[in-house]
């Protein structure tokens, strides 16, 4: 009798109920996803993306809510980087109040706010989920106090730009050596008017002030009231000879009423009248009057 080859029983594991459904699903949801793409299309076609913006505008407005309801709202403001006199303006750039949906909350949109403030040369702003806003200021360091035409005053960055929404009477205080420039134009030369001071450390120790004449050069107003008249070209010459006059008999410190530098070959000192008292304790009282 022919011996039966005996097959060897395969065991093959039945799948869980959990990847059943997920396998119905997925059937089931292909046909549902492939109407909704044919969907999008057909509304994106005729109304082009400005159309399917306004489309997806409602459902994002309402996924934000939902994420609101279950506790995705602002509750942190962190600002970072400000000084106190320019705090509360970038706070109102911000334009964000505290309770609103964290996700109806755009952080490019707040950091162009921020950004195009005049104080400000850059702006991160981050959601840190669930509840904190995140921004991170840089501002602009300012250089100088430039006395406008009108009276009023306004800081000076680095680059020449006039901060406006800082306040100049709180950045003096925190920082009582910046230099108070006047004139027409002076912020836009005021960073190579420092540069150049800089290089003549003795004369910028006593410089408290400058003004623009006629936009094309500057006066300097030293502790003491005495004015120093720079030529419109070629100033750093002009100082050079300054410094050897200082080196020779101490100018710098003689009362005189103005040192004009502004002829290449000479230095023309004019003392004040016979009797006349300066008050070098009020270097304050340097101003545009002294403009020639």
């Amino acid at each position: 009798m022919p011996r039966v080859k005996q097959r060897k029983a395969t065991v093959q594991d039945r799948p869980s109920p959990r990847t059943l459904l997920l396998r119905r699903l997925r059937r089931a949801g292909r046909p549902t996803a492939v109407l909704g793409v044919m969907a999008l299309l057909l509304i994106a076609v005729p109304l082009g993306l400005r159309g399917v913006l306004a489309v997806f505008r409602p459902v994002r407005a309402a996924a934000a809510t939902v994420a609101a309801d279950a506790g995705f709202r602002i509750a942190h403001i962190e600002l970072s980087g400000v000084t106190p006199g320019s705090r509360a303006v970038v706070e109102r750039a911000l334009d964000v109040e505290r309770g609103k949906a964290i996700f109806a909350v755009s952080p490019a949109a707040v950091a162009a706010r921020v950004g195009a403030l005049g104080l400000v040369r850059s702006a991160v702003v981050e959601r840190v989920l669930p509840d904190t806003l995140r921004v991170e200021v840089t501002e602009r360091r300012a250089v100088a106090i430039w006395q406008r035409p009108d009276g009023r005053f306004a800081l000076v960055g680095a680059g020449g730009a006039v901060l406006e929404d800082r306040d100049a009477g709180a950045a003096r205080a925190h920082d009582p050596n910046l230099r108070l420039l006047v004139g027409a134009g002076a912020p836009k030369h005021a960073q190579d008017l420092l540069d150049l001071l800089a290089r003549f450390p003795a004369i910028d120790s006593k410089v408290v002030a400058a003004e623009r004449i006629d936009r094309l050069r500057w006066n300097l107003i030293l502790r003491d009231h005495t004015v120093v008249e720079l030529p419109d070209s070629h100033p750093a010459r002009a100082l050079t000879v300054l410094m050897q006059a200082e080196r020779k008999i101490r100018l710098l410190d003689r009362p005189v009423r103005r040192i004009d530098l502004r002829l290449a070959d000479r230095l023309v000192v004019r003392p004040y009248p016979k009797g006349f008292v300066t008050d070098a304790a009020t270097p304050s009282a340097a101003s545009g009057k002294h403009k020639s």
